[in-house]
Protein backbone atom coordinates (compact mmCIF):
# COMPACT_ATOMS: atom_id res chain seq x y z
CA UNK A 1 0.00 0.00 0.00
CA UNK A 2 1.32 3.42 -0.95
CA UNK A 3 1.23 6.10 1.74
CA UNK A 4 0.68 9.63 0.50
CA UNK A 5 1.64 12.66 2.56
CA UNK A 6 -1.16 14.38 4.47
CA UNK A 7 -1.97 17.76 2.93
CA UNK A 8 -4.12 20.22 4.84
CA UNK A 9 -7.13 21.71 3.06
CA UNK A 10 -6.60 25.47 2.79
CA UNK A 11 -8.88 27.78 4.77
CA UNK A 12 -11.71 28.93 2.58
CA UNK A 13 -15.15 30.40 2.59
CA UNK A 14 -17.44 29.14 -0.14
CA UNK A 15 -20.27 31.39 -1.25
CA UNK A 16 -23.67 30.07 -2.29
CA UNK A 17 -24.20 28.41 -5.65
CA UNK A 18 -25.83 30.98 -7.92
CA UNK A 19 -27.66 29.56 -10.96
CA UNK A 20 -26.40 31.12 -14.20
CA UNK A 21 -28.35 29.01 -16.69
CA UNK A 22 -30.90 26.19 -16.50
CA UNK A 23 -31.93 23.71 -19.18
CA UNK A 24 -33.68 20.33 -19.40
CA UNK A 25 -30.49 18.36 -18.70
CA UNK A 26 -28.96 20.38 -15.87
CA UNK A 27 -27.98 23.70 -14.36
CA UNK A 28 -24.89 25.86 -14.74
CA UNK A 29 -24.03 27.69 -11.55
CA UNK A 30 -21.28 29.91 -10.20
CA UNK A 31 -19.75 29.71 -6.74
CA UNK A 32 -17.02 31.97 -5.37
CA UNK A 33 -14.40 30.69 -2.97
CA UNK A 34 -12.38 33.06 -0.79
CA UNK A 35 -9.05 31.55 0.24
CA UNK A 36 -7.89 34.65 2.15
CA UNK A 37 -5.01 35.60 -0.14
CA UNK A 38 -7.00 35.03 -3.33
CA UNK A 39 -10.52 34.31 -4.57
CA UNK A 40 -11.63 31.96 -7.28
CA UNK A 41 -14.87 31.59 -9.21
CA UNK A 42 -16.06 28.09 -10.04
CA UNK A 43 -18.48 27.56 -12.91
CA UNK A 44 -20.08 24.15 -12.60
CA UNK A 45 -22.54 22.25 -14.76
CA UNK A 46 -24.75 19.98 -12.66
CA UNK A 47 -26.12 17.09 -14.74
CA UNK A 48 -27.11 14.98 -11.75
CA UNK A 49 -25.98 11.42 -11.17
CA UNK A 50 -25.30 8.94 -13.98
CA UNK A 51 -25.04 5.14 -14.05
CA UNK A 52 -24.03 2.42 -16.48
CA UNK A 53 -23.59 -1.33 -16.65
CA UNK A 54 -20.98 -3.70 -18.03
CA UNK A 55 -23.33 -6.45 -19.23
CA UNK A 56 -21.34 -9.60 -20.00
CA UNK A 57 -22.45 -12.69 -21.92
CA UNK A 58 -19.95 -15.51 -22.43
CA UNK A 59 -16.99 -13.14 -21.99
CA UNK A 60 -18.40 -10.54 -24.40
CA UNK A 61 -19.39 -7.02 -23.29
CA UNK A 62 -22.53 -5.33 -24.59
CA UNK A 63 -21.73 -2.02 -26.30
CA UNK A 64 -23.95 0.58 -27.93
CA UNK A 65 -22.98 2.81 -30.85
CA UNK A 66 -24.01 6.44 -30.41
CA UNK A 67 -23.16 9.69 -32.18
CA UNK A 68 -21.31 12.09 -29.86
CA UNK A 69 -21.17 15.78 -30.71
CA UNK A 70 -17.88 16.78 -29.05
CA UNK A 71 -15.87 14.19 -31.00
CA UNK A 72 -18.19 14.41 -34.04
CA UNK A 73 -18.32 10.68 -34.63
CA UNK A 74 -20.06 7.47 -33.67
CA UNK A 75 -18.50 5.86 -30.61
CA UNK A 76 -18.99 2.59 -28.71
CA UNK A 77 -20.09 2.78 -25.07
CA UNK A 78 -21.64 0.64 -22.37
CA UNK A 79 -25.38 1.23 -21.80
CA UNK A 80 -26.02 3.98 -19.30
CA UNK A 81 -27.55 7.34 -18.57
CA UNK A 82 -29.12 9.62 -16.03
CA UNK A 83 -30.35 8.48 -12.61
CA UNK A 84 -33.93 9.75 -12.32
CA UNK A 85 -35.45 11.16 -9.12
CA UNK A 86 -36.44 8.38 -6.70
CA UNK A 87 -34.26 5.82 -8.50
CA UNK A 88 -31.07 4.20 -7.22
CA UNK A 89 -27.99 4.14 -9.43
CA UNK A 90 -28.37 0.36 -9.89
CA UNK A 91 -32.04 0.75 -10.90
CA UNK A 92 -31.04 3.44 -13.41
CA UNK A 93 -28.29 1.26 -14.91
CA UNK A 94 -30.73 -1.65 -15.28
CA UNK A 95 -33.43 0.61 -16.80
CA UNK A 96 -31.03 2.32 -19.21
CA UNK A 97 -29.70 -1.02 -20.44
CA UNK A 98 -33.20 -2.31 -21.09
CA UNK A 99 -34.32 0.93 -22.81
CA UNK A 100 -31.23 1.21 -25.00
CA UNK A 101 -30.62 -2.46 -25.84
CA UNK A 102 -33.58 -4.61 -24.87
CA UNK A 103 -31.25 -6.59 -22.58
CA UNK A 104 -32.54 -7.36 -19.08
CA UNK A 105 -29.85 -7.34 -16.39
CA UNK A 106 -30.04 -9.10 -13.02
CA UNK A 107 -27.78 -9.15 -9.96
CA UNK A 108 -25.91 -5.92 -10.70
CA UNK A 109 -22.71 -5.62 -8.69
CA UNK A 110 -21.01 -2.27 -8.02
CA UNK A 111 -17.72 -1.75 -9.87
CA UNK A 112 -16.61 1.84 -9.39
CA UNK A 113 -18.04 5.22 -8.49
CA UNK A 114 -16.34 8.48 -9.49
CA UNK A 115 -16.80 12.13 -10.44
CA UNK A 116 -15.67 12.94 -14.00
CA UNK A 117 -14.78 16.53 -13.06
CA UNK A 118 -13.82 17.81 -9.63
CA UNK A 119 -14.04 21.53 -10.38
CA UNK A 120 -16.59 21.99 -13.15
CA UNK A 121 -18.85 18.95 -13.62
CA UNK A 122 -21.20 17.72 -10.87
CA UNK A 123 -22.06 14.27 -12.15
CA UNK A 124 -21.56 11.44 -9.63
CA UNK A 125 -21.17 8.37 -11.84
CA UNK A 126 -21.69 4.74 -10.81
CA UNK A 127 -20.74 1.67 -12.82
CA UNK A 128 -22.06 -1.83 -12.26
CA UNK A 129 -21.49 -5.23 -13.82
CA UNK A 130 -23.45 -8.40 -14.35
CA UNK A 131 -23.07 -11.73 -16.12
CA UNK A 132 -26.80 -12.42 -15.72
CA UNK A 133 -28.39 -11.02 -18.86
CA UNK A 134 -31.47 -11.92 -20.85
CA UNK A 135 -31.50 -10.86 -24.49
CA UNK A 136 -34.82 -9.89 -26.08
CA UNK A 137 -34.54 -11.07 -29.67
CA UNK A 138 -37.25 -8.82 -31.11
CA UNK A 139 -35.70 -5.55 -29.89
CA UNK A 140 -34.97 -2.69 -32.28
CA UNK A 141 -33.03 0.24 -30.77
CA UNK A 142 -34.38 3.79 -31.01
CA UNK A 143 -32.03 5.49 -33.53
CA UNK A 144 -32.33 8.74 -31.56
CA UNK A 145 -30.54 6.92 -28.72
CA UNK A 146 -28.61 3.97 -30.17
CA UNK A 147 -27.41 3.33 -33.72
CA UNK A 148 -26.20 -0.24 -33.23
CA UNK A 149 -25.50 -2.93 -30.64
CA UNK A 150 -22.55 -5.31 -30.42
CA UNK A 151 -21.23 -8.00 -28.10
CA UNK A 152 -17.45 -7.44 -28.01
CA UNK A 153 -14.87 -9.66 -26.29
CA UNK A 154 -13.57 -8.05 -23.09
CA UNK A 155 -9.97 -8.19 -24.32
CA UNK A 156 -10.99 -6.33 -27.49
CA UNK A 157 -12.75 -3.68 -25.38
CA UNK A 158 -9.53 -3.14 -23.41
CA UNK A 159 -7.56 -2.87 -26.67
CA UNK A 160 -10.07 -0.34 -28.01
CA UNK A 161 -9.63 1.71 -24.82
CA UNK A 162 -5.83 1.63 -25.07
CA UNK A 163 -5.97 2.67 -28.74
CA UNK A 164 -8.33 5.56 -27.96
CA UNK A 165 -11.25 4.14 -29.93
CA UNK A 166 -13.30 3.87 -26.74
CA UNK A 167 -12.91 7.20 -24.93
CA UNK A 168 -16.11 7.77 -22.90
CA UNK A 169 -15.12 8.12 -19.23
CA UNK A 170 -17.93 5.86 -17.98
CA UNK A 171 -17.08 3.10 -20.45
CA UNK A 172 -13.32 3.35 -19.90
CA UNK A 173 -13.63 3.34 -16.10
CA UNK A 174 -16.22 0.56 -16.00
CA UNK A 175 -14.49 -1.82 -18.42
CA UNK A 176 -11.06 -1.37 -16.82
CA UNK A 177 -12.59 -1.85 -13.35
CA UNK A 178 -14.36 -5.00 -14.57
CA UNK A 179 -11.07 -6.29 -16.03
CA UNK A 180 -9.37 -5.69 -12.66
CA UNK A 181 -12.15 -7.55 -10.82
CA UNK A 182 -11.84 -10.48 -13.21
CA UNK A 183 -8.08 -10.57 -12.62
CA UNK A 184 -8.67 -10.65 -8.85
CA UNK A 185 -7.46 -7.07 -8.26
CA UNK A 186 -9.86 -4.98 -6.25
Amino acid sequence: MIELPVVQTPSRRIGPRQPVYRHAFGTVYEARADFGTFTKSYYVIDFGPRAGVVAVRGGDVLLTAQYRFLVDRVVWEIPGGRVEAGETAAEAARRECLEETGVLCADLRPLVQYRPGLDNVDNLTSAFCTERVEVRHAFTPDPAEVLALAWVPLESCVSLILSGEIADSLTVSAILAYQCVRMGRR
